[in-house]
C-alpha cells in the first residue's frame, strides 16, 4: 500500500511540472523584434544606430561635401577618397573624411553591401552649380525628393541663395571648413555671408574682403599652415604666431624671406580681425568709399596694403569676374 501512495505522489507531481512549463514555453530565449521599426514612431526606414558607422567609398571625381543636406558645400572630393559613414538622412549620408564631418548624396557614395548607383538625383534650386538652401528647406527637399525634373518652390536663384541662410548657419558652415582649395563659386557661398555680417559691423566691403582672401590664399588652397590666416596679416595672433617663408616685392623685384603670420583660431576669428585692421588710422579713410569697392580697393592699396604693385587691380578683377559685389550690403 505505502509503495502505491507513493507511485501516486510521483506521477502527481510529475503532472504539475508539465503544467507549469507549458505555461511558460520562453524560459530559455528571449523574443527578438521582426524589424528595425522606431519603437516610438513606427517608422520602419529608420536605420538602427548598430548600422553605423561603415566605411564608405567615394565613387566620383568632385563630389560634394555640404555642411547639411543640399547645404553649404564645405570641399570636394575625388573617386576612391575614403569616407567614415555616421549616418542618414534622407538622400545623403552624414560622413567623416579626415575629421571633416558633413553630408554626401548617398547616389555617389559606395557602401558594404550597396554600391553607389551614381544615378544623377533631382537638384532643387541652384544646387547643381553649387548653391545650397536653408537647414529647414535642404533636410526637407532630401526627405521629400522631387521626381518631376523641374525647380522646386522652395528653390533659391544663385544671388538670393545667399541671403535666405541665416548668418548663424553660415558661421556654422565656416567653421566646418578644415581647408582646401575651392571652386570660385563655393568660396563666395561659403564665406560671403560672413563677409557680408562683417561689413555690417565695420563698413569693410564684403566683396574686397573675399578677393583679398581668395588672392593671398589661392581660393583657399593655403592660410599659411594651420594659421587660418585668410589675408596673410604679419605678427602675433589671438592663437600665436608662425613663421613660414613668403615672397614680397622689394626694389621693385620679388623675393623671398621669412617672416612671422597670425594665427587664428577660427576663419571667422581671422576676418574679424581684418575688419579691425582696416579700421585703424592707416586704412580708416578709405572707408569714405565703402559703397563704391573699386575705390576702396585702391584706397588701401595706396596706404600700403601688400608690396604687389598689381594689387588693387587684381583685386578688382577677381570682384568683376565673381561678381562678389552681390555680397556687399
Amino acid at each position: 500500500m505505502k509503495k502505491f501512495k507513493l507511485l501516486m505522489l510521483v506521477v502527481f507531481l510529475g503532472g504539475c511540472l508539465s503544467l507549469i512549463a507549458a505555461e511558460n514555453p520562453f524560459t530559455e530565449q528571449k523574443l527578438q523584434p521582426t524589424d528595425t521599426a522606431d519603437t516610438t514612431t513606427g517608422n520602419k526606414d529608420v536605420k538602427s544606430e548598430s548600422d553605423f558607422p561603415v566605411a564608405g567609398t567615394i565613387a566620383v571625381d568632385n563630389l560634394r561635401l555640404r555642411s547639411w543636406p543640399w547645404g553649404v558645400v564645405l570641399g570636394m572630393y575625388n573617386s576612391g577618397t575614403s569616407v567614415q559613414i555616421t549616418g542618414v538622412s534622407g538622400e545623403f549620408y552624414q560622413v567623416e573624411i579626415n575629421g571633416q564631418k558633413g553630408y554626401m548624396h548617398k547616389n555617389y557614395v559606395s557602401r558594404p553591401g550597396a554600391e553607389a548607383s551614381c544615378e544623377e538625383p533631382y537638384y532643387p534650386g541652384d544646387t547643381r552649380s553649387g548653391g545650397y538652401m536653408s537647414i529647414s528647406e535642404g533636410t526637407s527637399a532630401s526627405k521629400n525628393p522631387s521626381t518631376s525634373g523641374s525647380t522646386t518652390t522652395s528653390g533659391t536663384s544663385d544671388t538670393s541663395s545667399t541671403s535666405t541662410v541665416p548668418a548663424g548657419a553660415a558661421e556654422a558652415a565656416l567653421a566646418g571648413y578644415k581647408g582646401g582649395k575651392l571652386s570660385p563659386a563655393e568660396f563666395g557661398r561659403l564665406f560671403g555671408p560672413v563677409a557680408r555680417e562683417n561689413m555690417k559691423r565695420t563698413g569693410v566691403p564684403a566683396s574686397v574682403t573675399l578677393a583679398q582672401a581668395a588672392l593671398e590664399t589661392g581660393w583657399g588652397g593655403s592660410s599659411i599652415g594651420d594659421a587660418k590666416n585668410l589675408f596673410g596679416i604679419k605678427g602675433t595672433g589671438p592663437a600665436g604666431t608662425i613663421s613660414v617663408p613668403t615672397q614680397e616685392f622689394v626694389n621693385g623685384r620679388m623675393v623671398t624671406i621669412t617672416d612671422s603670420f597670425r594665427k587664428y583660431n577660427s576663419w571667422q576669428e581671422s576676418i574679424e580681425d581684418h575688419g579691425k585692421l582696416l579700421q585703424n588710422s592707416r586704412y580708416g579713410y578709405a572707408l569714405q568709399y565703402k559703397n563704391d569697392p573699386n575705390r576702396y580697393a585702391q584706397e588701401i592699396h595706396k596706404a600700403g596694403y601688400a608690396t604687389d604693385p598689381d594689387y588693387a587691380s587684381k583685386l578688382i578683377s577677381i570682384m568683376k569676374s565673381n561678381n562678389f559685389y552681390q555680397y556687399d550690403v
